[in-house]
């Protein structure tokens, strides 16, 4: 079989592979429902289309950037190997079932995006494989705004929370996943829509955004609803000083720009206006209300006068200010505005922080595997970085980051040289799609080790990766 033929039966795969991913989430939440069955057809079948996807790296393209793929997987393969065969021996207890689990799911991020590189660095019309991308993404977000209005007209939608807050997650398991999904995908919806809207006559390319922009409101979480109102906010005022400089200039690159601009002002308008009848209004206010809460019964004066006994001379600072430096490390664990803020991940990192102090250099080296060196707790932290961390060590995480730090290297590379393409209002908006991602991973989780997440987010780190080697490649020749 040819490598033109693989590619383009690659690119079928992953345009229905993409499209099927809520069908999965739905029927995996159907089967978990029945069944219980801890073995779903979303597993089995993410599983496949990885295996289908280290075929395509290793025997499927002809990319310039193949051997570099390939290196780094294999590196990385290597680094985690040792970790587990070292956790084998080493941990007090060690569950191959949940470490294999876990590492599966930790690679699954780093082959999606090797994969995906390899597939747009293939093409030489990379245009046209985005904008399928892209439309294939938003026909996924089509099919979770339905299925999500379905299940709630008809009375079978579950709750996003069990107690305190509301929202609605439709026939989802995790409605902190689908709100990761949504952050992290509608820019790209966004963007497709801006490249559709030529005229008036299109504007209903708008409705799936619209859709999207319900559900954020919907489904009651944080992450989705500040997602849409941010990147809706910064298109209207990215489009806005990009048209200013358009009339300073006496020029304009993109004659359906004022379109763009004021079809970007209402759908910010109509999100705000309805924002403050959904579930995540109400529920991010009670979220203001709690912290306001803590924070008056911590600043409240104790009247002790301990301020005085604590500073008795100079003699022994060293040693007071040890322990002050403790205290101040315990009642940030403890604080509990951070633990409404993280949902008290504060207090898991400093569980497996503890453990980590304790281990020797190999684990620290290349991790502790799945939840550390547990005995009776075994909890991640729920903050993707630190789990990662934690799990694989030093080597393993300048791994896992190595793809965020060339890209951020890039960018910085480019801004200087050409600040002007680099900032367009697309680009911006698969940086926010990937800073979203990023962001969700660092402070709420299950990103870079949830396949059903890491996906979107991977190829919003191949949408700006190729923009920026194309622009690179043009920047050389001229």
């Amino acid at each position: 079989m040819s490598k033109l033929v693989n590619r383009e039966l690659f690119e079928k795969l992953l345009l229905i592979f993409i499209i099927i991913q809520p069908i999965l989430d739905i029927l995996t939440y159907f089967s978990m429902q029945a069944l219980n069955a801890s073995l779903t057809i979303g597993i089995i079948v993410r599983v496949l289309f990885m295996a289908a996807s280290l075929w395509f790296i290793f025997f499927g393209n002809s990319s310039r950037l193949k051997k570099y793929v390939i290196t780094y997987l294999i590196a990385l393969a290597a680094v985690l190997t040792i970790g587990l065969t070292y956790n084998f021996f080493a941990k007090p207890i060690f569950n191959p079932f949940l470490e294999l689990q876990f590492l599966a799911k930790t690679v699954y991020f780093p082959i999606m995006l090797g994969a995906y590189l390899l597939l747009f660095t293939t093409f030489d019309k990379t245009l046209i494989v985005r904008m399928r991308i892209m439309k294939a993404i938003t026909i996924a977000m089509v099919i979770i705004a339905v299925t999500m209005f379905l299940a709630i007209l008809t009375g079978t939608s579950s709750a996003t929370y069990e107690w305190n807050k509301f929202g609605f997650k439709g026939w989802f398991n995790s409605g902190n996943e689908i709100g990761s999904i949504i952050a992290i995908s509608f820019p790209l919806v966004y963007i497709y829509t801006l490249n559709k809207v030529d005229s008036l006559k299109k504007l209903y390319y708008f409705i799936p955004m619209i859709f999207i922009a319900l559900v954020s409101i919907l489904l009651g979480t944080k992450v989705g609803f500040f997602a849409v109102l941010g990147a809706s906010l910064i298109v209207f005022v990215s489009y806005l000083i990009y048209w200013l400089i358009s009339k300073v200039k006496g020029v304009s690159k993109e004659s359906h720009l004022p379109l763009r601009l004021i079809s970007s002002l209402i759908f910010l308008i109509l999100f705000l206006i309805a924002t403050p009848f959904s579930p995540t209004f109400s529920n991010v206010s009670g979220d203001v209300g709690q912290i306001n809460e803590q924070r008056e019964a911590t600043e409240a004066p104790d009247g002790d006068g301990t301020e005085e006994e604590a500073g008795e001379g100079d003699e022994g600072t060293k040693g007071g200010d040890d322990a002050a430096a403790a205290l101040g490390e315990q009642a940030l664990i403890e604080s509990p505005i951070l633990k409404i803020i993280l949902s008290s991940r504060n207090i898991y990192f400093a569980h497996i922080y503890g453990m980590y102090e304790e281990a020797d250099i190999v684990q620290k080296s290349f991790g502790m595997g799945y939840a550390g060196n547990y005995e009776d707790i075994r909890k991640l932290i729920e903050m993707d970085f630190f789990d990662l961390f934690f799990s694989f060590g030093i080597l393993g995480i300048l791994l896992i980051l190595t793809p965020f730090l060339i890209i951020a290297g890039l960018f910085l590379k480019l801004l200087f040289k050409a600040p002007g393409e680099m900032l367009h209002p697309q680009n911006i908006l698969i940086l926010l799609s990937i800073g979203f991602g990023t962001g969700i991973a660092f402070l709420a989780g299950h990103v870079l080790y949830a396949p059903a997440v890491s996906i979107y987010l991977a190829i919003s780190i191949v949408l700006l990766l190729t923009n920026m080697l194309d622009l690179n490649n043009r920047l050389r020749k001229a």
